[in-house]
């Protein structure tokens, strides 16, 4: 089975440390088994490595969140690039059209679609792998992974179903509600509702005739041509909701959005992440700061705090899931920023992303600031997928030694390094180093210069 992560939201329901720039997915909440920062994706990649199944997935992204995933999965990862973010219906008929004419995957395999952003138990994969034999044995076009609810939630969709299979935790589905009132989601309950977790299996096959039904092509290169003519719109509300042959599987295990702050904050082992303290009278409250200035809480209770150059959030936990509707209102009147001044990755060592821009050539230029600690490196590796890379170290402050082409040089304020893709080197820092880095990547194949032939597939 072929698996297709989708990766290209923004989250600002994790505003301020998740924005348009620096998605949720990316952000360092939790720590890995060695006790080092992890993010969503890193989580869900390490489940999927576990068992095998990384082999057989790609990450569908917007093009210029590619260098974040490298940073944080490593250079070997298969992407399917996004021009531009369109929702999740433009982002799954461009990842089947790469599936089938780069990875060569033929019209009846099956494709499973899932999120980044939950938090699962090692069953849930399990279920994931029935979603093709649920397709076989119904005859469904879509398998949905409905997860049997815990209590009414008021945050999530449900999928009512008409019957579910004792033999084989199948159900055959009635309607789809979104996101009911609590009394609403009792009554669903009731009735057997799941839990949409947004996971789902089809074969390929479906999608290639949907993308001819519109006239589009099926190919990855020529469907990146039109994909700004897509309808930016959800897979769900697009395909599955009018969908008539339709299954869903019960999942009955530890599943959680981590969409917004009331869930994220259940999940978390530290309440403080930075500069923070947590005095006497609170009760659940949480700390999430990224400023250099400390924050002190006293006589809270349900509370979320979350701060850093975008911007700073205080919050009631469950009230907390109407912020994306408060940053719309902001945005009306010009509060919040157009861009981000510093973007913090969170990675050893510390690193600041100040830009990140993408041209019209396919062009990517990312500027960070870093700062290594003595004893640490700071290495360039040349690209190996065929793109081409300059990368500038400015150095701002401290001493360092460079190893270059097996050449030693002492290197310290002042100094600029550039570096091409013959070159290998490796900056020592001897004491804190603070240097400015400038990559620009060229030669992705993303973006082509070819409008004639997009105005013959829209004229077809």
């Amino acid at each position: 089975m072929n698996i297709v992560l989708l990766s290209g939201g923004s989250g600002l329901r994790l505003w301020p440390l998740s924005n348009e720039q620096r998605s949720k997915q990316f952000v360092p909440f939790f720590k890995d088994e060695n006790g080092h920062p992890a993010s969503m994706l890193q989580n869900v990649w390490s489940q999927l490595s576990e068992r095998g199944l990384h082999k057989s997935a790609v990450i569908a992204t917007a093009v210029g969140q590619q260098e974040l995933i490298r940073e944080q999965l490593g250079r070997g990862i298969d992407l399917v690039l996004e021009p531009a973010k369109r929702d999740t219906f433009p982002a799954i008929l461009l990842s089947v059209a790469y599936l089938y004419s780069h990875r060569g995957v033929s019209r009846d395999e099956p494709v499973a679609i899932m999120p980044v952003d939950s938090q699962v138990g090692g069953s849930f994969y399990d279920s994931l792998l029935k979603l093709p034999q649920a397709l076989e044995s119904t005859g469904a076009n879509i398998a949905l992974m409905g997860v049997k609810p815990t209590f009414p939630s008021e945050k999530y969709g449900y999928i009512v179903p008409k019957a579910i299979s004792e033999v084989s935790s199948v159900a055959s589905i009635e309607m789809f509600y979104e996101k009911p009132s609590a009394k609403e989601a009792a009554q669903y309950i009731e009735r057997g509702a799941l839990w949409n977790c947004g996971v789902f299996c089809f074969k390929v096959g479906y999608v290639l005739d949907l993308l001819a039904k519109m006239g589009l092509p099926n190919t990855y290169e020529e469907l990146l041509l039109a994909y700004s003519h897509l309808e930016s719109d959800s897979f769900d509300r697009v395909v599955t909701e009018k969908e008539e042959r339709i299954a869903a599987i019960v999942y009955d295990g530890t599943w959680k959005d981590l969409g917004t702050w009331c869930t994220l904050t259940e999940e978390l082992d530290d309440p403080v992440s930075g500069k923070g303290f947590i005095g006497k009278g609170n009760k659940n409250v949480h700390i999430m700061n990224e400023l250099d200035i400390p924050i002190v809480a006293i006589g809270l209770s349900d509370i979320i705090i979350a701060a850093n150059n975008e911007g700073i959030l205080i919050s009631n936990k469950e009230a907390s899931v109407h912020l994306k509707d408060a940053l719309l209102q902001m945005k009306e009147k010009s509060l919040l920023k157009e861009d981000s001044l510093a973007l913090i990755d969170h990675t050893e060592p510390q690193v600041r992303t100040i830009d990140r821009s993408v041209f019209a050539d396919g062009t990517i230029v990312t500027t960070r600031r870093i700062q290594l600690k003595a004893g640490m490196e700071k290495s360039f590796i040349p690209l190996e997928d065929g793109r081409k890379q300059i990368v500038s170290w400015t150095i701002i402050h401290g001493n360092s030694r460079l190893v270059k082409k097996k050449e030693t040089k002492f290197a310290s304020a002042g100094w600029n390094i550039v570096l091409e893709d013959s070159d290998h080197a490796t900056l020592q820092a001897l004491d804190t180093v603070d240097l400015m880095e400038i990559i620009t990547v060229t030669g992705d194949p993303v973006f082509v210069n070819t409008n004639e032939h997009i105005d013959g597939y829209l004229a077809g």
